[in-house]
């Protein structure tokens, strides 16, 4: 299979997780945790599902750690964005915010490299 429709497939999943991620997201209560139901779980399956599909275990295994050390990264980002907005302003707490994530993916992939 081509590569194109590769991206198509995972594109057509991924739009279906999605929908039905949003549906889950609509009965949770309260609705401050239909944000845990939203795009990223869905997209992340779907890639997961096509890529174990077409290249195997080893590169879902692969993509899983990616998953993982993008999300660790994001958790720091979110720990320290929040305070540092407060006290620095939006735009700079955001660009301190970011070089934090951008550190702790590096360390990160190197770690899992």
């Amino acid at each position: 299979m081509s590569q194109e429709w590769v991206i198509i497939l995972r594109a057509l999943c991924g739009g279906l997780l999605v929908t039905v991620f949003a549906l889950i997201g609509e009965m949770v209560s309260p609705k401050r945790f239909a944000g845990i139901f939203a795009a990223g779980p869905a997209v992340a399956l779907a890639g997961m599902t096509v890529t174990w599909a077409f290249l195997g275990s080893r590169a879902v295994a692969e993509s899983a750690l990616g998953m993982i050390v993008g999300a660790v990264a994001l958790v720091a980002f979110c720990a320290t964005a929040a305070p540092l907005v407060e006290r620095l302003g939006a735009i700079a707490g955001s660009v301190v915010a970011m070089a934090v994530w951008a550190a702790v993916a590096a360390i990160g992939w190197l770690l899992i490299r």
